[in-house]
């Protein structure tokens, strides 16, 4: 009954927690693995805690301890594995595809839909591909870029999209 509490308390918790290092992007990660994501991420461990919890649980009162903490512990293990395998790599190998198909962007001309004040964020649309993409950004040289003004991308850092004025 802990593990389950303990478990569900913990995802709710580094959800919470991951969201706001997203907001404010934190860049945190640590690969244990050489170039693979960790299997040893939050939602993976609080998954794996949560469902030997809940198994053990349920279990418990129906079977002897051993046999009990015996499924429980499988059970979490197979569900964090299908869980980092399934869901946690395809997005990290997703997010590093991305991260390297911005690269590309670089030297494309955008336009300034929010006005990027002196040192600030401000925001721009560009065309990559056939699609129109939206993204935050800021000066190169950190000078005030009205808005409509045609710039282009030079740079892109954590998600921020560094422009010039197009001259």
């Amino acid at each position: 009954m802990i593990c389950f509490g303990v478990g569900t308390g913990y995802a709710i918790i580094s959800f919470l927690l991951g969201e706001i290092i997203h907001i404010f992007d934190f860049d945190a990660e640590i690969d244990l693995f050489g170039g693979l994501v960790s299997p040893f991420k939050p939602s993976v461990i609080a998954a794996f805690v949560t469902v030997f919890g809940g198994v053990g649980l349920i279990l418990s009162g129906r079977l002897g301890i051993f046999t009990a903490l015996g499924l429980a512990a499988l059970s979490g293990m197979a569900v964090s594995f299908l869980m980092y395998r399934y869901i946690i790599v395809p997005l990290y190998r997703a997010q590093n595809t991305s991260a390297i198909e911005k690269q590309g962007f670089i030297g494309l001309p955008a336009k300034v839909t929010e006005r990027i004040p002196q040192g600030q964020y401000g925001k721009i649309t560009y065309y990559a591909n056939g699609n129109t993409y939206s993204a935050p950004a800021k000066s190169q040289d950190g000078s005030e870029i009205g808005r409509n003004e045609p710039v282009v991308i030079v740079c892109i850092e954590k998600n921020t999209y560094y422009v010039e004025k197009k001259i």
